[in-house]
C-alpha cells in the first residue's frame, strides 16, 4: 500500500499571537516535529501546504525533503482549501494521512495502529478516523474515493463536513498526543510539557547539556557518533515497516554518556533528564549500557541506541569482537559481556534482514 502524508500549515496562527509552525518544542520548530510524526511511521512522501511566511517555511523544511504546495490565498481561505490544494497535488496514493501543522506529538505506536487498521477495512471505505475519548482525533486517513470527495466538496463544516459525506470507519486510539494541538498561548505550555515527557530533543539542546555537564570532547565525539548511527538505524527501520521515534533514538544516542564522568553514569544522566521533564529520553539513556532485560525486537528505541553504542568505539564503527575484546579479558564481567554480545548479534541480524542494510 502506497501511503502518503499531508500537512496543512498555511494559516496565520492569529489566535496564538505567534506563528505556531516556528514555535519550539524540545528545540525543534513545531512544523518539523509534525513532519517527523509521519516519518516515524515510515511515511516518506509528504506534502506540506504553506502560505504565510512560505519562504521561511521552505528553508526550515528543505532538509526534510518534503513536497511544498503554496496557498497564496491563505488570508482569504480556510484549512479545507489548503487540504484540497494538497490533495490535488498528490498522485498515486492508496491512502493519505492528514495532520494540521500544530499536531506534532502523535506516538509512533498510534501511527502503527492506524496503519494496521488500514489493512482490515471493509470494502468501499473512503476514510478512517481515529477517536480518542469522546473526540475525533488524528491522523484521519483518506482513501482514493475519499480524496476525490474532499477535492470536490464545497459544503459547510470544513473537513468534518466533507467526512460526513463519506463511508467512514472509526477506530479507538488511546493517545493524548493525537489530540495535542494549540490554538492559544495558554495551550502551548501543555504541548511543551507533553513533548518533554514523550519525545526526543534537538542537537542544539544536547550541545547545551554537554556544556552544562562539562562533558570532555572525546566523550562528546563518541556520543555524536552513536547518535548519528542510532538515527540512521531508526530511519532505515521505519522505511521497512517499523514505527519508531527517530529523534528519540538519535538524541538518546547523543546523550547516552552525558554523565560519563560519574560512577553510575547511566543513572546520573537519567536523573539529569528526569529533573528537566524528559522522561522518555531518560528511559532510553538509563538502559543503554547492556541487556539486563533483553528486548523482544530491534524495533524499540532503547534497543536501537544500545546496539548503536556497541558498534561504536570512541567515534569509529567497529565490529562487536573489537568493541568487546578487552572486556572479555576480565573474568568478573565475562558472563555479562558474552550475554550482551549474543543479544547484539541477534538484534544486528534482525536489523539486516529487515532492512537489507549491513551493520
Amino acid at each position: 500500500m502506497r501511503i502518503q502524508g499531508l500537512i496543512a500549515a498555511a494559516g496565520l496562527s492569529s489566535r496564538m499571537g505567534e506563528f505556531k509552525p516556528f514555535m519550539k518544542l524540545n528545540g525543534f520548530p513545531m512544523i518539523r516535529m509534525t513532519v517527523q510524526s509521519l516519518k516515524n511511521a515510515g511515511i516518506r512522501d509528504i506534502t506540506v501546504v504553506t502560505g504565510y511566511r512560505a519562504d521561511e517555511m521552505a528553508r526550515i523544511l528543505m532538509p526534510l525533503k518534503v513536497h511544498l504546495v503554496e496557498n497564496r490565498a491563505y488570508r482569504e481561505t480556510d484549512m479545507l482549501a489548503s487540504i484540497r490544494m494538497g490533495l490535488a497535488s498528490i498522485k498515486g496514493a492508496d491512502a493519505v494521512f492528514f495532520l494540521p501543522g500544530d499536531l506534532p506529538l502523535i506516538a509512533p505506536g498510534s501511527m502503527k495502529q492506524v496503519k494496521d487498521r488500514l489493512t482490515r477495512l471493509p470494502g468501499g471505505t473512503q476514510a478512517l478516523v481515529p477517536v480518542t475519548g469522546e473526540s475525533t482525533s488524528h491522523p484521519p486517513v483518506l482513501l482514493p474515493e475519499g480524496i476525490q470527495k474532499v477535492i470536490a466538496y464545497r459544503g459547510e463544516g470544513g473537513l468534518k463536513g466533507a467526512f460526513s459525506t463519506m463511508k467512514t470507519e472509526y477506530m479507538e486510539l488511546k493517545d493524548a498526543g493525537a489530540l495535542a494541538d494549540a490554538d492559544f498561548r495558554r495551550d502551548f505550555a501543555g504541548l511543551e510539557a507533553y513533548a518533554r515527557e514523550h519525545k526526543g530533543v534537538s542537537r542544539e539542546l544536547c550541545d547545551a547539556w554537554y556544556e552544562e555537564t562539562g562533558l570532555p570532547g572525546h566523550v562528546r565525539a563518541h556520543c555524536l557518533a552513536v547518535g548519528e548511527l542510532a538515527g540512521w538505524m531508526a530511519e532505515r527501520l521505519t522505511e521497512h515497516g517499523a514505527c519508531l521515534d527517530i529523534e528519540l533514538c538519535r538524541s538518546g544516542g547523543y546523550l547516552h554518556d552525558l554523565c560519563r564522568l560519574c560512577e553510575h553514569h547511566e543513572a546520573e544522566a537519567g536523573a539529569f533528564l528526569r529533573e528537566r521533564g524528559y522522561a522518555a529520553l531518560a528511559g532510553v539513556v538509563e538502559r543503554h549500557r547492556g541487556f539486563e532485560t533483553e528486548p523482544g525486537s530491534i524495533c524499540e528505541e532503547w534497543a536501537v541506541v544500545c546496539l548503536a553504542d556497541k558498534l561504536i568505539q570512541e567515534d569509529r564503527r567497529v565490529s562487536l569482537e573489537v568493541r568487546y575484546g578487552k572486556a572479555l579479558c576480565h573474568h568478573e564481567v565475562k558472563e555479562r559481556i558474552l550475554r550482551d554480545m549474543r543479544v547484539c548479534r541477534r538484534l544486528k541480524e534482525e536489523f539486516e534482514v529487515m532492512t537489507g542494510e549491513r551493520l
